[in-house]
């Protein structure tokens, strides 16, 4: 009787791995979908997340700048209560290094949407980064020009231009570039086929919207470079006039030291005893 039990307990073991084993071949005799990447495919998702991160950055890169361009009268009476000069000059070289720099990266950074490839394949908001990127060069062409510190009405234009650049920047990242791909996603109380959000993001977006997003760049390219003209034409219209050479070329001679002539007073003195005359 236990030899009989031996066998029928060999046969259950044989029986349960053999179903575990066809259980795990299952598996295997499936074939699962190969998903390959081309080059291609690299370089194109390479090249959206750049321009997804320059253009995030620089939304907080112009709100910075905007800072400090309306926080001088801060920056101004900090300074005044520098008992030391090396630090009031530390300290103001400091705030106009930074805030200058700011507004230069602002501008340099945002060339990137003026790029012809960029607004195909990246939903930028037309016409309004485009138009920021130009009025950043329009502040900077001003102070070329002006010292827009000392300057009331060049300091009111340069905060004029960095307010309106940093608000379109902003309203392009929040409205347009940032906005999920699939409406339905956003936020409750935003609808995804009707709502301000959704008209502003299929108007005004490069990829929904290519007739305008052509118009937009060539506008604002062509205000780019009437401005990058005028900010050329300054090094060569105040620059200072070159020293012209001597007519004649050589050296000068050096002149003899003139020979003073005694006066009748001095003949009439010697050492220090003046003689009667």
């Amino acid at each position: 009787m236990s030899k009989n039990f031996s066998m029928n307990s060999l046969r259950l073991y044989t029986k349960l791995l053999g179903t575990i084993a066809a259980a795990a071949a299952i598996p295997l005799s499936i074939a699962a979908p190969v998903y390959a990447l081309s080059s291609g495919d690299i370089v194109s998702a390479g090249s959206v997340w750049l321009e997804t991160t320059i253009a995030v950055a620089l939304a907080f890169v112009t709100v910075m700048a905007f800072s400090l361009q309306i926080a001088r009268g801060y920056f101004v009476r900090v300074l005044n209560k520098f008992t030391l000069r090396l630090g009031a000059d530390i300290w103001w070289l400091a705030y106009v290094l930074i805030r200058d720099a700011l507004i230069f990266m602002s501008f340099i950074m945002g060339l990137l949407v003026f790029l012809p490839g960029t607004f195909l394949d990246y939903p930028l908001a037309v016409p309004f980064m485009p138009l920021a990127i130009v009025l950043f060069a329009g502040a900077l062409v001003i102070k070329l020009y002006y010292d827009a510190d000392d300057n009331r009405n060049a300091f009111r234009a340069v905060t004029m231009l960095v307010f309106g650049g940093t608000m379109l920047w902003l309203f392009g990242v929040i409205f347009v570039t940032e906005t999920p791909l699939q409406l339905a996603t956003l936020p409750p109380g935003v609808s995804s086929s009707s709502g301000f959000w959704f008209n502003v993001y299929n108007t005004f977006s490069s990829t929904n919207n290519l007739p305008l997003a052509m118009i937009s760049f060539q506008a604002c390219f062509v205000a780019l470079g009437i401005v990058a003209l005028v900010g050329f034409a300054h090094p060569i219209l105040h620059s200072r006039a070159l020293p012209k050479p001597k007519a004649s070329g050589r050296a000068a001679q050096p002149q003899p030291l003139p020979i003073p002539v005694p006066t009748a007073q001095a003949a009439n003195t010697e050492n220090g005893i003046q003689k009667p005359a």
